[in-house]
């Protein structure tokens, strides 16, 4: 485990059928029947070339009202586990103050590209310190995730980022969307996908 802080102020098979019969088969000409070949299809997951992959830091530019924003359903977080929970060091943080927005932005990132990204970020095992309003940026091919700090200075893990930005992705990018989810408890913050170098966005939360 390492601790990262965080401040910016601009991160075949074969068969043969033969003749029955020694008599048979001197009675009549020798008929094989033709050999039946089975391929087998391999599918192969694709290839991940990890030197795409880049973490970066910036800052929010997309300034977004939280009128916007959705509830989040009853969603159970498809990683989420107790050691992540705890690792989360967001003083009033509760899952049903969260909230979420889908955008239809074209192009959109690709699932399988933001896929890589949450398994990255889950392999990690890092405490992060990230500044008022700066954010963790995450990049690989057409998709770009994003950590933020809306508020004030925070401490979270990438354990609980991995966690929000799959939600985002079974919640909006799953269904060929960009989207955020939204924490707005004290100390506030945002995290989600977007398509490879566009803003990030920020909410009236503060």
């Amino acid at each position: 485990m390492k601790l990262i802080v965080i401040f910016t102020s601009l991160l075949g098979v074969g068969a043969a059928l033969k003749s029955a019969g020694l008599e048979a088969r001197a009675e009549r000409p020798d008929k094989r029947a033709p050999r039946l070949r089975v391929v087998g299809v391999e599918m192969r997951a694709p290839a991940i070339n990890l030197a795409e992959y880049s973490t970066s830091t910036s800052k929010p530019t997309e300034k977004r009202s939280k009128s916007a924003l959705t509830k989040m359903p009853g969603l159970q977080q498809r990683r989420e586990s107790s050691e992540a929970a705890q690792s989360l060091k967001l003083r009033g943080e509760a899952q049903a103050s969260d909230f979420f927005e889908c955008t239809n932005p074209n192009p959109s990132p690709r699932t399988a590209d933001c896929k890589v990204i949450v398994n990255q970020v889950l392999s990690t095992d890092d405490e992060i310190i990230i500044a008022a309003n700066s954010c963790l940026v995450y990049s690989y091919r057409t998709c770009q995730a994003f950590f933020c700090s809306l508020c004030r200075t925070l401490d979270t893990s990438t354990q609980f980022i991995g966690s929000q930005l799959d939600t985002v992705d079974a919640l909006c990018v799953e269904n060929g969307q960009a989207g955020t989810i939204v924490g707005e408890d004290a100390p506030q913050w945002d995290a989600g996908f977007t398509y490879a170098g566009k803003g990030l966005p920020t909410f009236d939360v503060c």
